[in-house]
């Protein structure tokens, strides 16, 4: 793993600490995107899932957000993200999220925070097992560090990688020439 493991503890340990200031399921149907509806929220995604779900979503703008319920910018930042979906879906955003949280808190902490929220986008937990794999195939230069949020353009290609606390005018800049 050419020193990953240490570096994704450092990088938790930093998240859980405040995080950084400034990183085998089929695809889950699409969710109902009425607010509210949980059903689907908080699926279990592992790394082929992932890939099969960005695969299926080619010809759209697509919006991936790592976060974990322990990492409190990751939760200042949520609130921006569901404004972020709501004022570009129309425009052919599509925003899937994906929780770093230890896989037995999902049916606590991780549902009762999307409970509280209710992000009209879709929401995964990544499954049990090592998490390095997982990243490096997300990003081989990010650490694991949280919020990170990854933008693809409409023909898959990665095009920003945002590691730390991102406001919604960020955000937006970023997405305005894609869309």
């Amino acid at each position: 793993m050419s020193g990953k493991p240490a570096a994704f503890t450092v990088a938790l340990l930093v998240a859980a600490l405040g995080c950084t200031a400034d990183k085998p399921l089929p695809p889950p149907a699409t969710p109902s995107r009425a607010a509210g509806n949980f059903t689907r929220q908080a699926d279990w995604i592992d790394l082929e899932g992932y890939r099969q779900r960005l695969a299926a979503e080619r010809g759209r703008v697509v919006v991936v957000n790592f976060w974990a319920t322990w990492c409190e910018p990751c939760r200042e930042e949520f609130p921006d993200l569901i404004e972020l979906d709501r004022r570009f879906r129309s425009r052919g955003l599509v925003f899937l999220s994906v929780s770093l949280d230890d896989p037995a808190d999902r049916d606590t902490k991780v549902r009762d925070f999307l409970a509280e929220l209710r992000p009209s986008f879709p929401v995964f937990i990544k499954s049990q097992g090592d998490p390095d794999p997982f990243i490096n195939a997300i990003d081989l230069e990010w650490s694991g560090a949280l919020p990170a949020t990854f933008i693809y353009d409409r023909r898959g290609r990665r095009r920003h990688s945002l590691v730390g606390k991102q406001t919604l005018a960020s955000l937006e800049r970023h997405l305005e020439p894609l869309l």
